[in-house]
């Protein structure tokens, strides 16, 4: 009787190491106002706030790291609890990550220097006639290319498109494409609300971002995560966080 209950005793502690590991290592970029890095290294923003109530829900221990889009998705890929956000849900990436739970709406948009004539109506054939600068290894990046936008001549990629604003302010690009969210508080952290107009919205990429888990990830700990998820959910009916999500 003794070696069953310790049997049993030793089967559980081991479902309940893999459904709690000791520190969770979670990844992002920086992508205002959803991502944001203070001076002092805290990562704050929308979507990190519910990442962070999603945590402590699951009473786990988790750290944040602040990368490089394309870095952040790699480093993600390294251990089966690693999660990373926020990332937009596709087809073709469904099948690369387990959606632990979706956080905020993504809008994207093209805007415009103040200074460059208006058209009665904006269409991508007439901004293909400018530069156009867009954050790299993005589903924005991956549009411009479908539409016939062309590295270095009409589209320049960027690792952060805070950089594009500067850009934008300087005169060396036309057009910044990118997440309306995020456009509209840089412009506004810059003081250029009024010298950029938003011209043309672009439905066909508007998508809810979520956080994700690796593949690899044991199953106890994803439903561990998701319960949490489905809880903080709950509380997100009562409460506004300022990053509504479409049911």
């Amino acid at each position: 009787m003794q070696y069953i209950i310790g049997s049993v005793i030793g089967i559980f502690s081991v479902f309940s190491a893999l459904a709690a590991p000791t520190k969770v290592d979670i990844y992002t970029e920086h992508f205002p106002p959803y991502q944001i890095e203070q001076n002092n290294g805290t990562i704050t923003g929308l979507a990190t706030d519910i990442v962070r109530l999603i945590m402590w829900e699951a009473e786990l221990s988790y750290q944040i790291y602040m990368l490089p889009w394309t870095r952040a998705k790699a480093f993600s890929k390294k251990s089966p609890y690693s999660l990373l956000y926020s990332i937009a849900r596709t087809e073709q990436r469904e099948k690369n990550h387990i959606w632990i739970a979706p956080l905020c709406e993504l809008k994207v948009a093209f805007y415009k220097r103040a200074d460059i004539a208006d058209q009665q109506e904006w269409e991508i054939w007439k901004i293909k006639q400018h530069v156009v600068a867009v954050a790299a290894d993005q589903l924005s990046e991956n549009y411009l290319k479908a539409q016939g936008f062309v590295a270095d001549n009409n589209m320049l990629s960027v690792t952060s498109l805070s950089r594009a604003g500067e850009l934008l302010e300087r005169g060396r690009i036309d057009f910044i494409f990118g997440a309306e969210n995020f456009v509209d508080r840089m412009a506004a952290r810059m003081g250029l609300t009024e010298q950029w107009d938003k011209v043309l919205e672009v439905p066909e990429l508007s998508k809810t971002l979520y956080l994700t888990a690796n593949p690899s990830a044991p199953p106890e700990y994803i439903n561990r995560l998701r319960a949490a998820a489905e809880r903080v959910q709950m509380q997100r009916k009562k409460v506004d966080v300022g990053c509504p999500i479409d049911e």
